[in-house]
């Protein structure tokens, strides 16, 4: 075994003197390091925030710019559709006075006409029949309207239109000449 060395009270002391220096210098070097990490993570968090700042300026920059171009949109829509409505109007109004400006001279026309003509006798309108059933002349229809039910019945049972065109075509009464008729 080795043999302990002794040593005498001011060795010692001078060695707790030296271990306690060595300690308070490990102490200042841990707190100075402490210190710089913290210095660093401060310095980090600020590099952050000014990062999260900038990207929320550029956001509210880039938010605004849009909404200034929808609202330039809407204010380019609103104005087209103005002019729009603005040439409808104008169109519309031409349009007025072209057929008042007509039916002005159609009742200068008509004046100049009546005055020159002798009134005539009032002609009596007969509406056109244009189909006809075959067996019972008094069901006629002109076509316009809606089918009367003994077209729906005569096409339920297998008929056609044509048929009944060909019929008022044969058996409609024809107007008497001009110069047949009494006097």
């Amino acid at each position: 075994m080795t043999e302990l060395k002794s040593y005498s009270l001011p060795e010692l002391e001078e060695l707790a003197e030296q271990i306690k220096a060595a300690i308070l210098k490990r102490e200042q070097e841990e707190q100075e390091a402490a210190r710089r990490q913290a210095e660093e993570a401060e310095r980090a968090a600020r590099a952050a925030e000014e990062e999260v700042a900038r990207l929320a300026a550029e956001a509210a920059a880039k938010a605004a710019a849009e909404a200034e171009e929808k609202a330039r949109a809407a204010v380019a829509a609103r104005e087209r559709k103005q002019a729009a409505e603005k040439a409808r109007r104008e169109a519309a109004e031409a349009k007025a006075q072209a057929e008042a400006q007509k039916a002005k001279e159609a009742a200068q026309a008509e004046i100049s006409f009546v005055e020159a003509t002798p009134p005539a006798q009032p002609e009596v309108a007969v509406p056109q029949v244009r189909f006809m059933h075959p067996s019972n002349r008094a069901l006629t229809w002109s076509g316009d309207g809606p089918k009367p039910d003994w077209v729906n019945a005569w096409l339920a049972t297998g008929g056609t239109l044509y048929a009944l065109e060909v019929a008022a075509e044969k058996l409609a009464p024809k107007p008497i000449p001009a110069s047949l008729r009494p006097r």
